[in-house]
């Protein structure tokens, strides 16, 4: 990382990827958030009006050539790092890296849901990775969001918002919830089950609390009809 930017204290992450499922308008960040887009999320980063800090991938999704590209890269607060197109890591992945590597302990990951479904089950494997290292995460989509439960989740969200909880290592110990209509209590939930899937909120502070195991908690945006 350059000396301006290394130079800074990030507080999280903002990594943006070129998957087509994203919200139209990019979430609250602030100076102390890092900017990496991944590959073709650079596009996606101009439209919502963000200079990222960090481009990285093999740029298979845009022209190395590109004027706004090289305009980034003669900005002395960009980097621009660019990989073989034979890897054995997507560019989401280097762009995870990249951040975890920077010290940062709260990535908030965009365009990593919808376009190909290997990549969008290859980038909850990501948030596995992110679980057991402890660092809290998040993917955005136009529907909802898939919130890391690091021991502890606490959502301000509307009443009847449905919430399910899916375990991505193969038990998840000490599950205890409150706010919601089917609460749990020092529960135990295993991979391959469905039984924490479509509960709802019945108040609008929610907590998701676990002791051992990766969990996450995917929140829908919109209420059933």
């Amino acid at each position: 990382m350059n000396k301006n930017l290394s130079d800074k204290q990030w507080n999280k992450s903002l990594i943006i990827g070129y998957s087509d499922n994203l919200p139209d308008d990019p979430p609250i960040i602030d100076e102390q958030t890092l900017i990496i887009a991944a590959d073709g999320g650079l596009k996606w980063a101009e439209k919502w009006g963000l200079v990222p800090h960090v481009v990285i991938g093999d740029f298979d999704s845009i022209n190395i050539r590109d004027e706004k590209l090289l305009l980034l890269k003669s900005n002395k607060n960009t980097i621009v790092k660019r990989f073989p197109r034979e890897k054995s890591k997507t560019d989401l992945e280097l762009a995870v890296d990249y951040a975890v590597d920077s010290g940062i302990k709260t990535i908030i990951l965009a365009g990593a849901w919808g376009g190909r479904i290997d990549h969008s089950l290859g980038n909850i494997d990501l948030l596995y990775k992110l679980g057991l290292e402890g660092i809290e995460a998040c993917i955005l989509t136009t529907q909802a969001k898939l919130f890391l439960v690091n021991h502890k989740l606490e959502l301000e969200i509307p009443l009847n918002t449905i919430v399910s909880l899916i375990p991505l290592t193969e038990t998840v110990t000490g599950v205890s919830t409150t706010g919601l209509y089917y609460p749990l209590e020092d529960a135990i939930i295993k991979k391959g089950s469905t039984w924490t899937i479509s509960n709802k909120t019945i108040e609008p502070l929610i907590s998701i609390t676990c002791k051992h195991g990766v969990l996450i908690a995917v929140v829908e945006f919109k209420n059933p009809r």
